[in-house]
């Protein structure tokens, strides 16, 4: 056991907060000892003394000036080199209210700033005239067609903020009923195609998550080829929270029972831990299931071992197996859905090309298209 004098003195906190401290610090291997702070000559505690060793103070300084609120996820979150934002795309629709519901409510239980993002598209060229001679016309004639397309977007742009001003007035509205959660949030209006909006925001201030509502599976039909929301499966890297537009609009807190795909490798770890982490280390089930299909056996001895393993270091959720029969296997992972009584989908997500996009598409980019369910794709 450390001695305390050769300890040194990093915060004083109240109790409460001194605990929370210690147990995040703990998680990242401190050592740390809390020590009662008297006033006066009083016998009253009023504060504890949070004391580390000194070679730990450059890592401790980090993590407690990664945020004052001491959010398990947020502090991980922003030591990874995300920012502490929640990002919602949305096209105005109904669907979009859904996806800021949900998103407003895990904002509101990770402590991070939930973003309102929409982007429209600028015309490259003047509409109505070939592009062939648009390029090869009279010169004289560029400075005028460059004047309108700057017109046009500047209308493009106007009128986006315009729609986006309603759709603000209208969370406000939502917010003060009830409907949604009351938390500040902000808006942002980009230039280009929604798909790329999206990656081109997540690649340079990268999120903790991504919110989207999708259509339901009667209407995915429609958009099987150019989907904004599998485009961006298909190549973000930071998790994705898929919403079906005909979902019930519940609160996170109810989402107790997952299904979790796992490849029997080092991902899987990863993608339980950042799962974990990123919803503050819940109380739910998880039912694991290999994701192989008619590839290869599954190794049930080797699953049963994952599965020992995340129920000994995640206390507070249950785990538990099950191996669908690979020559039935969607027809079982339908009747596991449905005796399980799953909630929601953890798909492991690994960044694809465009030839394997079209020829071999991802779990994750599959499940988008065949299932009306909530959906977390974890990039790995």
């Amino acid at each position: 056991m450390e001695e305390t004098k050769d300890l040194i003195t990093l915060v004083i906190h109240t109790p409460e907060r001194a605990g929370i401290l210690k147990n995040i610090l703990e998680s990242h291997g401190l050592t740390v000892v809390l020590e009662d702070f008297l006033v006066s000559k009083s016998t009253l505690r009023v504060a504890e003394r949070v004391k580390i060793h000194p070679d730990d103070l450059p890592l401790a300084l980090k993590i407690i000036e990664s945020g004052d609120n001491y959010s398990v996820a947020s502090i991980a979150m922003k030591m990874a080199g995300m920012s502490g934002n929640l990002l919602i795309p949305v096209d105005f629709s109904d669907s979009s209210i859904l996806s800021v519901k949900m998103g407003f409510s895990l904002a509101r239980r990770l402590s991070i700033h939930p973003v309102v993002m929409h982007s429209f598209v600028a015309p490259l060229f003047s509409p109505g005239n070939p592009i062939s001679e648009q390029l090869s016309g009279d010169p004289s004639n560029y400075l005028e067609e460059a004047v309108e397309e700057t017109v046009a977007v500047k209308d493009l742009r106007l009128g986006a903020q315009k729609k986006m001003k309603a759709f603000k007035e209208e969370i406000i509205r939502l917010q003060r009923s009830g409907e949604i959660q009351d938390c500040k949030f902000s808006t942002s209006i980009l230039e280009g195609v929604p798909e790329e909006a999206i990656l081109n925001y997540c690649s340079e201030t990268p999120p903790m998550l991504v919110v989207m509502a999708t259509r339901g599976i009667e209407k995915k039909e429609e958009e099987l080829i150019g989907s904004v929301t599998a485009e961006v499966l298909d190549s973000c890297r930071v998790p994705v929270l898929t919403v079906p537009d005909n979902h019930d609009g519940g609160n996170i807190r109810d989402i107790k029972r997952l299904m979790l795909f796992c490849n029997i490798d080092q991902h899987d770890v990863l993608a339980v831990d950042a799962l974990m982490r990123m919803f503050d280390y819940p109380e739910c089930e998880i039912t694991l299931v290999p994701a192989v299909e008619k590839r290869k056996t599954v190794s049930k001895n080797k699953l049963e071992e994952l599965c020992a393993y995340f129920n000994d270091n995640f206390p507070s959720a249950n785990f538990k197996v099950r191996i669908p029969d690979s020559k039935e296997y969607r027809k079982e992972i339908d009747g596991i859905i449905c005796d399980e009584k799953i909630q929601m989908l953890i798909v492991p997500n690994k960044k694809t090309n465009i030839f394997s996009r079209i020829f071999h598409p991802t779990m994750a980019h599959r499940f988008l298209f065949e299932r009306d369910m909530m959906m977390l794709a974890l990039p790995v």
